[in-house]
Protein backbone atom coordinates (compact mmCIF):
# COMPACT_ATOMS: atom_id res chain seq x y z
CA UNK A 1 0.00 0.00 0.00
CA UNK A 2 1.83 2.65 -1.48
CA UNK A 3 -0.08 6.28 -2.65
CA UNK A 4 2.18 9.41 -2.13
CA UNK A 5 4.16 9.47 -4.89
CA UNK A 6 7.00 11.52 -2.40
CA UNK A 7 8.41 8.61 -1.62
CA UNK A 8 9.46 7.41 -5.00
CA UNK A 9 10.62 10.32 -5.73
CA UNK A 10 13.04 10.03 -2.58
CA UNK A 11 13.82 6.40 -3.87
CA UNK A 12 15.08 7.75 -6.98
CA UNK A 13 17.12 10.44 -5.61
CA UNK A 14 19.05 7.85 -2.87
CA UNK A 15 19.75 5.68 -6.15
CA UNK A 16 21.06 8.50 -8.17
CA UNK A 17 23.60 9.06 -5.14
CA UNK A 18 24.56 5.39 -5.01
CA UNK A 19 27.88 6.50 -6.52
CA UNK A 20 28.11 9.86 -6.30
CA UNK A 21 28.20 12.40 -3.78
CA UNK A 22 26.38 14.96 -5.62
CA UNK A 23 24.92 15.60 -8.82
CA UNK A 24 22.44 17.79 -10.75
CA UNK A 25 18.89 16.45 -10.74
CA UNK A 26 15.70 18.94 -11.88
CA UNK A 27 12.04 17.82 -12.86
CA UNK A 28 13.22 16.64 -16.37
CA UNK A 29 15.88 13.75 -15.31
CA UNK A 30 13.12 12.24 -13.57
CA UNK A 31 11.73 9.18 -14.77
CA UNK A 32 8.23 11.02 -16.38
CA UNK A 33 5.59 8.31 -14.56
CA UNK A 34 7.29 9.31 -11.33
CA UNK A 35 6.56 13.18 -12.48
CA UNK A 36 3.29 12.87 -13.65
CA UNK A 37 1.82 11.23 -10.38
CA UNK A 38 3.67 14.02 -8.65
CA UNK A 39 2.02 16.84 -10.49
CA UNK A 40 -1.37 14.97 -9.77
CA UNK A 41 -1.05 14.16 -6.23
CA UNK A 42 -0.11 18.25 -5.76
CA UNK A 43 -2.58 19.43 -8.49
CA UNK A 44 0.42 21.14 -10.23
CA UNK A 45 0.74 21.36 -13.85
CA UNK A 46 4.56 22.03 -13.61
CA UNK A 47 7.15 19.08 -12.83
CA UNK A 48 9.21 21.99 -10.78
CA UNK A 49 6.18 22.74 -8.84
CA UNK A 50 5.30 19.61 -7.91
CA UNK A 51 9.08 18.48 -7.03
CA UNK A 52 9.60 21.20 -4.93
CA UNK A 53 6.12 20.74 -2.88
CA UNK A 54 7.21 16.92 -2.95
CA UNK A 55 10.41 17.29 -1.22
CA UNK A 56 9.28 19.79 1.30
CA UNK A 57 6.35 17.42 2.02
CA UNK A 58 9.37 15.04 2.94
CA UNK A 59 11.69 17.18 4.77
CA UNK A 60 8.45 17.58 7.19
CA UNK A 61 8.04 13.90 7.21
CA UNK A 62 11.68 13.45 8.31
CA UNK A 63 11.61 16.24 10.67
CA UNK A 64 8.47 14.81 12.57
CA UNK A 65 10.53 11.98 13.16
CA UNK A 66 13.03 14.04 14.85
CA UNK A 67 15.71 13.84 11.30
CA UNK A 68 16.42 15.18 8.42
CA UNK A 69 16.37 14.41 5.27
CA UNK A 70 20.12 12.69 4.03
CA UNK A 71 20.34 15.14 1.01
CA UNK A 72 20.63 18.58 0.28
CA UNK A 73 18.52 19.90 -2.64
CA UNK A 74 19.18 23.08 -4.19
CA UNK A 75 16.09 24.80 -6.20
CA UNK A 76 18.13 27.18 -7.70
CA UNK A 77 20.54 24.67 -9.37
CA UNK A 78 19.26 21.41 -9.02
CA UNK A 79 22.07 20.31 -7.34
CA UNK A 80 21.92 17.08 -4.88
CA UNK A 81 24.39 16.73 -2.08
CA UNK A 82 24.81 13.38 0.05
CA UNK A 83 24.57 14.58 3.45
CA UNK A 84 24.28 10.82 5.34
CA UNK A 85 26.10 8.50 3.20
CA UNK A 86 25.43 5.25 5.57
CA UNK A 87 21.67 6.04 5.51
CA UNK A 88 21.16 7.11 1.85
CA UNK A 89 22.86 3.12 1.52
CA UNK A 90 20.43 1.73 3.92
CA UNK A 91 17.55 3.00 1.65
CA UNK A 92 19.28 1.90 -1.65
CA UNK A 93 20.07 -1.66 0.42
CA UNK A 94 16.19 -2.22 1.78
CA UNK A 95 14.97 -1.25 -2.23
CA UNK A 96 17.12 -3.92 -3.53
CA UNK A 97 15.75 -6.54 -0.82
CA UNK A 98 11.89 -5.62 -0.49
CA UNK A 99 9.88 -8.71 -1.44
CA UNK A 100 12.54 -10.98 -1.96
CA UNK A 101 12.22 -13.84 0.64
CA UNK A 102 15.70 -14.16 0.40
CA UNK A 103 16.82 -11.11 1.74
CA UNK A 104 14.61 -11.33 5.03
CA UNK A 105 17.00 -11.82 7.28
CA UNK A 106 19.82 -8.75 6.06
CA UNK A 107 16.68 -6.31 5.87
CA UNK A 108 16.27 -7.50 9.56
CA UNK A 109 20.18 -7.44 10.03
CA UNK A 110 19.91 -3.83 8.78
CA UNK A 111 17.25 -2.72 10.61
CA UNK A 112 18.60 -3.89 13.81
CA UNK A 113 21.34 -1.98 13.50
CA UNK A 114 20.17 1.11 12.26
CA UNK A 115 17.92 0.71 15.62
CA UNK A 116 21.02 0.50 17.24
CA UNK A 117 22.05 3.79 16.42
CA UNK A 118 18.66 5.56 17.96
CA UNK A 119 17.87 3.30 20.76
CA UNK A 120 19.34 2.71 24.29
CA UNK A 121 18.89 -0.93 26.47
CA UNK A 122 19.36 -4.11 25.28
CA UNK A 123 18.55 -4.35 21.30
CA UNK A 124 18.71 -8.68 20.38
CA UNK A 125 17.95 -9.59 16.91
CA UNK A 126 16.66 -13.25 17.32
CA UNK A 127 15.01 -14.47 14.13
CA UNK A 128 15.66 -17.43 12.41
CA UNK A 129 18.04 -18.24 11.06
CA UNK A 130 20.37 -17.08 13.05
CA UNK A 131 24.95 -17.41 14.19
CA UNK A 132 24.56 -18.18 17.27
CA UNK A 133 21.58 -20.56 19.38
CA UNK A 134 21.47 -21.99 16.05
CA UNK A 135 18.89 -25.02 17.36
CA UNK A 136 15.30 -24.50 18.73
CA UNK A 137 16.84 -25.73 22.03
CA UNK A 138 19.75 -24.02 22.61
CA UNK A 139 17.18 -20.51 21.58
CA UNK A 140 15.48 -21.77 24.29
CA UNK A 141 17.71 -22.08 26.76
CA UNK A 142 18.91 -18.75 25.89
CA UNK A 143 15.65 -16.92 26.42
CA UNK A 144 15.17 -18.87 29.76
CA UNK A 145 18.55 -17.70 30.93
CA UNK A 146 18.86 -14.47 29.57
CA UNK A 147 15.22 -12.30 29.34
CA UNK A 148 13.39 -15.02 32.23
CA UNK A 149 10.94 -16.35 29.90
CA UNK A 150 8.83 -19.63 31.32
CA UNK A 151 9.90 -23.51 30.11
CA UNK A 152 7.82 -24.36 27.01
CA UNK A 153 8.62 -20.72 25.53
CA UNK A 154 9.12 -22.54 21.95
CA UNK A 155 6.33 -25.10 21.22
CA UNK A 156 5.79 -27.14 18.07
CA UNK A 157 8.61 -26.58 15.33
CA UNK A 158 9.07 -22.39 16.09
CA UNK A 159 12.26 -21.81 15.11
CA UNK A 160 12.09 -18.43 17.11
CA UNK A 161 8.72 -18.44 18.21
CA UNK A 162 7.97 -15.26 15.90
CA UNK A 163 10.06 -13.30 17.36
CA UNK A 164 12.53 -10.96 14.77
CA UNK A 165 14.31 -8.32 17.26
CA UNK A 166 13.36 -8.03 20.79
CA UNK A 167 14.50 -4.59 23.00
CA UNK A 168 14.62 -3.78 26.41
CA UNK A 169 14.99 -0.50 27.17
CA UNK A 170 16.76 1.06 30.82
CA UNK A 171 13.37 0.38 32.62
CA UNK A 172 13.32 -1.79 35.13
CA UNK A 173 15.44 -5.16 36.12
CA UNK A 174 14.64 -8.84 34.86
CA UNK A 175 12.52 -10.31 35.12
CA UNK A 176 10.14 -7.18 35.28
CA UNK A 177 11.89 -5.27 32.22
CA UNK A 178 9.79 -3.56 29.97
CA UNK A 179 9.80 -5.23 26.92
CA UNK A 180 9.31 -4.72 22.64
CA UNK A 181 8.82 -7.04 20.05
CA UNK A 182 9.79 -5.63 16.56
CA UNK A 183 8.89 -7.41 13.45
CA UNK A 184 10.40 -6.92 10.22
CA UNK A 185 8.57 -7.33 6.78
CA UNK A 186 10.39 -7.23 4.30
CA UNK A 187 7.74 -5.92 2.28
CA UNK A 188 5.71 -2.43 1.60
CA UNK A 189 3.16 -1.75 4.25
CA UNK A 190 0.15 -4.47 5.06
CA UNK A 191 -1.95 -4.46 8.18
CA UNK A 192 -3.04 -8.14 7.80
CA UNK A 193 0.71 -9.36 7.47
CA UNK A 194 1.51 -7.18 10.35
CA UNK A 195 -0.87 -8.47 12.46
CA UNK A 196 -0.35 -12.32 11.41
CA UNK A 197 3.23 -11.44 12.48
CA UNK A 198 2.54 -9.39 15.81
CA UNK A 199 -0.05 -12.31 16.86
CA UNK A 200 2.69 -15.49 16.84
CA UNK A 201 4.78 -13.21 18.45
CA UNK A 202 2.37 -12.30 21.25
CA UNK A 203 1.81 -16.03 21.81
CA UNK A 204 5.69 -16.27 22.92
CA UNK A 205 5.63 -13.32 25.13
CA UNK A 206 2.99 -14.24 27.15
CA UNK A 207 5.02 -17.37 27.83
CA UNK A 208 7.51 -15.07 29.85
CA UNK A 209 7.43 -15.81 33.75
CA UNK A 210 6.21 -12.59 34.60
CA UNK A 211 4.98 -10.37 31.74
CA UNK A 212 2.60 -12.55 30.98
CA UNK A 213 -0.35 -10.14 30.25
CA UNK A 214 -0.64 -8.71 26.67
CA UNK A 215 -0.90 -5.25 28.15
CA UNK A 216 2.93 -5.86 29.37
CA UNK A 217 4.35 -5.67 25.81
CA UNK A 218 4.80 -3.25 22.90
CA UNK A 219 4.55 -4.30 19.58
CA UNK A 220 6.07 -2.38 16.30
CA UNK A 221 6.61 -3.99 12.96
CA UNK A 222 9.10 -2.03 11.15
CA UNK A 223 8.01 -2.56 6.95
CA UNK A 224 10.21 -1.92 4.22
CA UNK A 225 7.99 1.13 2.85
CA UNK A 226 7.23 4.75 4.74
CA UNK A 227 4.44 5.40 7.24
CA UNK A 228 2.96 8.05 6.23
CA UNK A 229 -1.15 9.89 6.95
CA UNK A 230 -2.49 7.73 4.73
CA UNK A 231 -0.96 4.40 6.71
CA UNK A 232 -1.54 6.13 10.11
CA UNK A 233 -5.22 6.17 9.32
CA UNK A 234 -5.79 2.72 8.39
CA UNK A 235 -3.77 1.63 10.91
CA UNK A 236 -5.55 2.66 13.68
CA UNK A 237 -6.68 0.80 16.47
CA UNK A 238 -4.83 -2.28 15.04
CA UNK A 239 -2.50 -2.85 18.07
CA UNK A 240 0.69 -2.63 16.92
CA UNK A 241 2.60 0.88 15.75
CA UNK A 242 3.70 0.48 12.30
CA UNK A 243 7.39 1.67 11.24
CA UNK A 244 9.27 2.50 8.19
CA UNK A 245 12.73 3.36 6.46
CA UNK A 246 12.45 6.92 7.50
CA UNK A 247 11.96 5.87 11.03
CA UNK A 248 15.05 4.41 11.54
CA UNK A 249 16.86 8.16 9.88
CA UNK A 250 19.20 8.72 12.80
CA UNK A 251 17.97 11.48 15.17
CA UNK A 252 19.05 15.08 14.87
CA UNK A 253 17.27 16.40 18.24
CA UNK A 254 18.12 15.78 21.95
CA UNK A 255 16.36 14.34 24.29
CA UNK A 256 12.92 16.91 25.03
CA UNK A 257 11.88 17.21 28.72
CA UNK A 258 8.88 19.31 29.67
CA UNK A 259 8.12 19.49 33.36
CA UNK A 260 4.02 20.90 33.67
Amino acid sequence: MRNNPAFDLFEDICTELSDQDETILTADDFDAATMGELKHWYHETTGGAALEKALAYLRSHFKNRGSALPFEYDFKTGRVTVLDRGYINFVIDSLEQRTNPDESKEFEMATSAKLASKLTGLLRRVGSPRKKHKSRAKFAAYLIKEFHFRDGVLVGNDKDGGLDILWFPPLGAFPFRATVSIQCKNSLYNRDAGLKSVGRASQTLRRHSHATAEENHLHCVVYNDYVDEDVMNHAKDVGFIPLGLSDLAPLNEAMSLEQL
